[in-house]
């Protein structure tokens, strides 16, 4: 029986992603006969996505406490969406189909997932005076962790490199020496031990 595969922490979705997911779902479930009264009604979703969307916007260099009222108000949109997805199973009597069909994911199989494809939006940002850089790139789809190796430049056959792994898309990496370059590449991982790495990226802290 497949599983609606509820996932809207902000590992897997920014907050933009999460305000397109969720119009998508109020768009299919709207008129869908597999699911006549849904719970919560999709105008309660729709209303609090758009209290969401102009949290978010007030929290763009807003100040703190305009982020934590964002943050406040996707909680209750993501609680919201988690009622959902429990009534989209429970209407769906676990049919992949009729699931898909309300803008849910399923669950991924137990089987293996393959090696993902390279990350998008690899970046490695230099802060300032303080011996930093942070790495990051844009979220992966059921991605477990993220891999991160670097290693003095000019990199070699037989260079060390340093691995860090984290289960977010980005991470902030201290103690490098000052303006010392560092060859920088990354991945997203799953179950299978395959690493498709991004192109270097070559960065120095100040």
């Amino acid at each position: 029986m497949a599983e609606v595969l509820i996932n809207f922490s902000r590992d897997e979705y920014t907050d933009s992603e999460l305000v397109t997911e969720t119009q998508g779902i109020e768009t299919k479930m709207t008129g869908n006969a597999t699911y006549p009264s849904p719970s919560p009604t999709i105008a309660a979703i729709t209303a609090q996505r758009v209290i969401f969307q102009e949290a978010l916007a007030l929290a763009h260099k807003g100040t703190p406490t305009q982020t934590s009222e964002k943050n406040d108000q996707r909680d209750i949109l993501v609680g919201m969406l988690h009622e959902e997805g429990a009534y989209v199973q429970l209407k769906s009597g676990g049919d992949e189909t009729k699931i898909l069909s309300s803008g849910f994911h399923t669950a991924a199989s137990k089987s293996a997932i393959g090696a993902f494809g390279v990350v998008e939006n690899f970046s490695v940002v230099t802060q300032q005076a303080s011996n930093k850089v942070l790495v990051s790139c844009k979220a992966m789809h059921k991605a477990k962790f993220y891999e991160i190796m670097f290693t003095a430049s000019p990199a070699t056959t037989t260079s060390v490199w340093v691995t860090k792994t984290t289960t977010a898309h980005s991470l902030e990496i201290d103690g490098l020496p000052s303006f010392v370059p560092y060859v920088f590449i990354m991945a997203a991982c799953g179950t299978d031990p395959g690493r498709n790495f991004s192109a270097p990226i070559t960065r120095a802290a100040n």
